[in-house]
């Protein structure tokens, strides 16, 4: 072979190298010592670490030869109109919580607080390797896209919107976004036509209303019609207790899945958060729908929504069900990390059946990623390491007792890491966090800015959080 008969290597923005790339593509592969092209922000190829350098040229290489490889972790359920971090009262159920203190202090920020919370949210998802969320409503919806798209992170977003008509009353809901069914539905429609007229290209709309008795028939209904419409993702939260199941059977005669079903608002544009209370019915409908769920294991345990005894998290899995995992909220998580949710995911159904296979490594790994992005609707764009989708990409640094010894990437993954093991994140192939550092926002800044607002907020609604113990 002559000089001029050699191909030259074909030029491309980015190459990102693992020990270990966890594909998630159809044959699930894993490439040992592989690597990544990136061109464009989307996966040009993915193959074994020599064959790529070979074949590429690439402007920045992103060389981690001891590393784990993942496409992109997906937060299913994430609030931004949120609550001081730790400072919700102890003891407190879902409906009592919610009457409490986080709509109370739903309603106390302000618009810049909004601007604030979303940059601060994604600047922890993003350190812990979260590329996608979806974001259950939110109030001043402007300040939140300018926001995120600083950040770079991508998301489904939507305004709160509730009637305050549902069968759970308005008895201690705030006189905060009052309106009637047709109001909020105007309310929704508005908010997708504010996201496309936005028109960033990692930030999609969502239908998005509250749940949880909050909301009428008629909302629901049309909610669930919006969805179809514009297709888009009709969110909401729904059986996040046996309270409200308790509470539904009484005004309804049904569970809330099979009042959802009777209405006409259960489909396959429906992302149902939480879903903590089913029967074998509640899961037969959902299969049979096409709906999609977030389960959110940290939240579930810390509300004592009883997750492991009424969740059926095991007959979901088996189904196929397209399920998310998300993190909730800063007041019941106290994280946005899914590394912790995916632990969670694997193991609370097994100690729940008693069985050790209930819900593998593989299914709680894929729960994090594809099957977020499939329950997001966006599984043609995210959610695995395959050519032609966006360049989504999480690098663990191994260095640590969290994945050392390191054998089965997977398990480790799973049971052993949380996100502070996350070094390097990439989102349409722009490099937002690079050795534990964020590219494009003020960390430190942020945290100050954050605690600044709760302080108020928390001084305006009258909680003052302290430890339960004497402070000398």
């Amino acid at each position: 072979m002559t000089a001029t008969d050699q191909t030259e290597p074909v030029s491309v923005d980015t190459v990102v190298t693992g020990e270990w790339i966890i594909t998630l593509n159809a044959a699930r592969e894993i490439y040992r010592d592989g690597a990544i092209a990136v061109s464009g922000g989307v996966i040009a190829e993915v193959g074994k670490r020599a064959a790529i350098l070979e074949k590429y040229q690439s402007a920045t290489l992103i060389d981690e030869p001891d590393g784990i490889v993942i496409p992109g972790m997906i937060n299913g359920h994430r609030h931004l109109l949120c609550c001081a971090k730790g400072a919700m009262p102890e003891g407190g159920q879902t409906l009592s919580a919610l009457r409490q203190f986080i709509y109370p202090s739903f309603a106390a920020l302000t618009e810049d607080d909004m601007g604030v919370y979303a940059r601060h949210a994604a600047a922890e998802m993003i350190r812990f390797g979260t590329t996608l969320f979806e974001e259950p409503g939110c109030n001043h919806l402007e300040a939140v896209l300018e926001a995120l798209a600083a950040s770079g992170i991508r998301a489904r977003t939507g305004p709160w919107t509730w009637d305050q008509a549902g069968p759970a009353g308005a008895d201690g809901l705030p006189d905060w976004l009052r309106m009637d069914a047709d109001a909020a539905l105007d309310r929704l429609a508005e908010g997708v036509q504010t996201v496309r007229k936005f028109n960033h290209p990692r930030i999609l709309d969502a239908v998005t209303i509250e749940g949880v008795g909050t909301c009428s028939d008629a909302l629901n209904r049309g909610a669930a019609d919006l969805a179809r419409e514009y297709d888009s993702l009709f969110v909401l939260h729904k059986s996040t207790s046996e309270a409200e199941v308790e509470l539904e059977l009484k005004v309804f005669g049904e569970r809330p899945v099979a009042h959802m079903h009777t209405i006409g608002a259960l489909h396959d544009r429906v992302l149902l958060n939480h879903m903590t209370s089913l029967d074998e019915h509640d899961v037969e409908l959902v299969l049979a729908s096409g709906a999609r769920i977030s389960q959110n294991p940290t939240s579930a345990l810390k509300l004592a929504k009883g997750t492991t005894q009424t969740g059926k998290w095991k007959a979901l899995a088996a189904a196929g069900v397209p399920m998310a995992l998300g993190t909730d909220a800063e007041n019941v998580s106290n994280h946005t990390d899914i590394c912790r949710a995916m632990q969670l995911a694997a193991l609370l159904p097994r100690d729940a059946t008693r069985d050790p296979n209930a819900v593998t490594a593989e299914q709680a790994l894929e729960m994090a990623t594809l099957g977020g992005a499939t329950a997001l609707r966006m599984q043609d764009q995210v959610g695995s390491l395959e050519p032609g989708k966006q360049a989504d990409i999480v690098v663990f640094d191994t260095a640590n007792f969290d994945l050392r010894p390191l054998h089965n990437p997977v398990a480790n993954i799973v049971y052993g890491s949380t996100g502070h093991s996350v070094d390097t994140v990439l989102i349409g192939g722009e490099v937002v966090l690079r050795h534990k550092q964020l590219t494009s926002l003020d960390e430190a800044g942020l945290r100050s800015q954050v605690e600044a607002i709760n302080r108020r907020v928390l001084g305006e609604i009258g909680i003052a959080p302290l430890p339960r113990w004497p402070i000398v």
